[in-house]
């Protein structure tokens, strides 16, 4: 009760102060709310050419007109709140970019004028029925991609693929939208098309693998947000395996050839609509508008990184042509020389990325194990310390750190993040669960502000593998998989045995016994919150480190890369225990939380190379995982013995 009202008061506090804040003092200018659903790359360049489009017609921020910024953050419910919001404070215009906040907007606001943008079908989400006939304070500029303009492109190009593919997010209802129009403009060329499913930007790089084990020759990506969010890490998978990649959406950085529309160009005719409404046209006589004009743009440097010849009737017809540029000092040479198209897939490459995503995630385990088992602490704070690594390994990386210094500095930022739940727990009486949900919470806008964005791209950046090819250079002609291998392996057993030899000293036994019997380690005279802060500081900084080591391996880093850190954290630590027979010892036990992180990565690669329907990869993942755990606890022989027919 105490702990509740301690958190209650400043909270209900903060909540009036907001409330009674500014409502009144724009008055004299339009005032314009912008929402989104989420920091995400597409949905942010939609914004930004929303602005430029206001800016070009002279609308200046805080001078002609206002802007109150609103970013639900991917949580949905938030939406309605914000549209509250925007009327205690008398928008006067609602700009909403994304098709759920438009569909909030809608709900929430019928009094004033709403217009959309990053809309893939405004009729599917009962905006209108027709381009003119539409609700009367309702328009906007919707996005229909032409995927199957792009894959008939893509066949035409490249001519030897004969088999397509696709990652495809079955948690997207567009993503879904977009695979059913592409699958059927295959069967209409004839060509199979292969999807394999994705859950998290984490499995991009095998997903290509699987593609390729499933004999696909060429990728033609169809529109998702969490797909183009790791674009770079499935164009570095790609390119290592020579696969051609065709885009629905122009403004993919890496891809030899797109065929789509721009975010930001419907941006912008989303901001030429909302000029119209400022200057006085009423919203029910504006159609809604397509800004999905299909363009082809040619990257000639890109297609010379995957080793391709985009033929000349392509590029004649490209509306953009990017030629090839001088390489960038400090960045060409990491480039990873890319293999001969439609060569035979290997199957050791796929479990061999499965296995290198494996070591990555030991860090990850290790940190879990610490928190969960030696501390006994339930701690959500990996969620946002994950991303959190890879956000300043990145940001500082893109700066021109030295890789090794940007991992480190990433352990250093998990571990501050770690300390502060510890420090609500311990000094602020916050319980264990709160403490680390407000961490989890508050590091989303801190990995934001990070990186300045919400996605920051490695692809062809110095990386602790191109390091490992400066030292020794007898390893620059190995593949991506092979030295980023090498490094996590050396980097993984380094750590294992520093970890164990550490929980083995005074200090560390004495933090084991701040988790198993805290009443004896007080009454020893140990301080046991200084225990806790320093064990969750370690845990998360463990938790950071692998989120570096990711955010290297698959080439970038994203700000929603955090969500089911902690699911995979623990089934890692639950599969090793689970795997370590009874009697084995500390060393075993650390040894074997890595190997179960391993096993957890491999179960995911068998679920995506069996090729399961999409909606089914998280539940293949999930019996597995069951199957695991519970095979220690049948013994077959004793039921053989008791029922011999």
């Amino acid at each position: 009760m105490h702990n509740s009202r301690f958190v209650a008061v400043p909270l209900a506090a903060s909540l009036a102060l907001l409330a009674n804040c500014g409502g009144g003092q724009h008055t004299g200018r339009p005032i314009i709310g912008v929402v989104q659903i989420s920091s995400l790359v597409a949905l942010d360049e939609a914004r930004e050419g929303f602005y430029k489009a206001l800016a070009d017609s002279g609308f200046v921020r805080d001078v002609t007109v206002t802007f109150l910024e609103r970013n639900a953050q991917g949580d949905i419910p938030t939406l309605s709140l914000i549209m509250h919001d925007f009327l205690q404070q008398g928008v006067t215009h609602v700009a909403t970019i994304s098709s759920v906040a438009t569909q909030t907007a809608m709900k929430v606001i019928t009094d004033r004028p709403i217009i959309f943008g990053a809309v893939a079908n405004p009729y599917v989400i009962a905006a209108g029925t027709s381009p003119t006939s539409h609700r009367p304070n309702i328009t906007g500029a919707s996005i229909p991609l032409p995927v199957d303009s792009a894959l008939a492109v893509a066949v035409s190009a490249f001519p030897k693929a004969i088999v397509w593919g696709t990652l495809f997010d079955p948690a997207d209802p567009f993503a879904e939208h977009y695979l059913g129009v592409v699958k059927r403009k295959a069967e209409q060329l004839g060509i199979r098309f292969v999807s394999v499913a994705c859950t998290s930007p984490q499995d991009i790089a095998t997903g290509v693998q699987a593609l390729r084990a499933q004999g696909v020759d060429g990728i033609m990506q169809v529109p998702s947000i969490m797909i183009g969010g790791g674009f770079p890490s499935l164009i570095k998978q790609a390119r290592e395996l020579g696969m051609p990649v065709v885009a629905s959406n122009t403004g993919y950085v890496g891809t030899p050839l797109a065929l789509g529309a721009s975010f930001y160009d419907n941006g912008y005719v989303q901001g030429l609509l909302m000029i119209r409404v400022l200057r006085g046209e009423n919203v029910a006589n504006i159609p809604f508008s397509v800004s999905a004009n299909p363009q082809m743009v040619v990257d000639l440097g890109a297609a010379a990184d995957f080793n391709l010849t985009i033929p000349p009737g392509i590029i004649a017809r490209a509306s953009s042509v990017i030629p090839i540029k001088r390489d960038t000092p400090g960045v060409a040479s990491t480039k990873t020389p890319p293999r001969a198209a439609n060569r035979d897939a290997s199957p050791w490459e796929f479990w061999l990325a499965a296995l290198v995503l494996g070591l990555a995630f030991a860090a990850l385990a290790w940190g879990v194990y610490i928190a969960s088992r030696v501390l006994r602490f339930p701690d959500i704070t990996p969620d946002g310390s994950f991303p959190l690594g890879a956000a300043v390994a990145a940001a500082l990386i893109t700066s021109g750190v030295d890789p090794l210094l940007a991992t480190l500095a990433a352990f250093f930022a998990g571990m501050v993040a770690g300390y502060v739940t510890g420090l609500l727990h311990t000094r602020l009486r916050v319980t264990e669960l709160l403490a680390g949900i407000l961490v989890m919470t508050a590091l989303y806008s801190v990995n934001l502000h990070v990186m300045g964005r919400s996605n920051i791209s490695l692809l062809d950046r110095a990386t602790l593998a191109t390091r490992l090819h400066t030292i020794a250079s007898a390893t620059a002609n190995w593949s991506n998989d092979i030295s980023f291998g090498a490094v996590f392996l050396v980097l993984t057993l380094v750590m294992g045995c520093g970890f164990t030899w550490f929980l083995r000293t005074d200090f560390g036994t004495a933090m084991r016994a701040a988790g198993d019997n805290p009443a004896m380690i007080i009454a020893q005279g140990v301080d046991r919150r200084g225990m806790v802060e320093l064990a969750l500081a370690l845990a998360n900084g463990l938790v950071a480190f692998s989120g570096a080591l990711i955010a290297q391996y698959q080439g970038f880093a994203d700000v929603t890369m955090g969500v089911g850190t902690l699911v995979a954290g623990m089934a890692a630590v639950i599969l090793g225990e689970t795997l370590k027979p009874k009697r084995w010892r500390l060393g075993a036990t650390i040894a074997m939380v890595a190997v179960g992180a391993i096993v957890f990565r491999g179960l995911i690669a068998v679920a995506l190379r069996i090729g399961l329907s999409p909606v089914d990869l998280k539940l293949a993942t999930a019996a597995f995982v069951l199957a695991t755990l519970a095979l220690p606890n049948i013994d077959l022989g004793r039921r053989w013995r008791r029922n011999p027919s």
